[in-house]
């Protein structure tokens, strides 16, 4: 929902491949044709993210839409669905993590921060109490963390 916002923005015409990364970090995106992992600029790496993200969900096979709730759990229980959810939580907390390094004054120039914000932290908070981010993950905007998860 977010990104959406900023979807239009010429801004996002203005990145190179590896900009637009917290410090340090320079996310990758694997090229199915070569089986290479590419650079991509930041907005391209949240638009692939979210639609793979989005694929992923709407995936009957990995995310059942029965009404037999037992076959449900069965399907929710399984190793592939732990191993599938920690990669979509890990992926979002790197959206929210370049949305943070790199466009959080245009979110704040749109009046959204406060609502970025709020979702960050429910989205942290949820993480942490189920242990679904592995603690290096967060180190790129630890500062921004911290604070919520004490």
């Amino acid at each position: 929902m977010f990104w959406s916002v900023m979807a239009a923005d010429p801004f996002l015409e203005t990145f190179k491949p590896g900009e637009g990364f917290p410090d340090g970090i320079e996310y990758r995106i694997n090229d199915m044709d070569t089986s290479c992992d590419s650079p991509v600029p930041a907005p391209i790496y949240i638009n692939k993210i979210l639609t793979w993200i989005m694929n992923q969900m709407q995936d009957k096979s990995k995310f059942p839409d029965t009404d037999d709730k037992e076959c449900a759990l069965r399907a929710l229980r399984t190793e592939k669905f732990t191993i599938l959810s920690s990669q979509i939580f890990k992926r979002l907390f790197r959206v929210y993590a370049i949305i943070y390094f790199t466009f959080y004054k245009r979110f704040k120039d749109f009046k959204l921060a406060p609502h970025l914000n709020c979702s960050f932290k429910h989205f942290i908070r949820f993480c942490t109490e189920f242990g679904l981010l592995p603690e290096k993950e967060m180190y790129p905007i630890e500062s921004i963390v911290k604070p919520i998860i004490k």
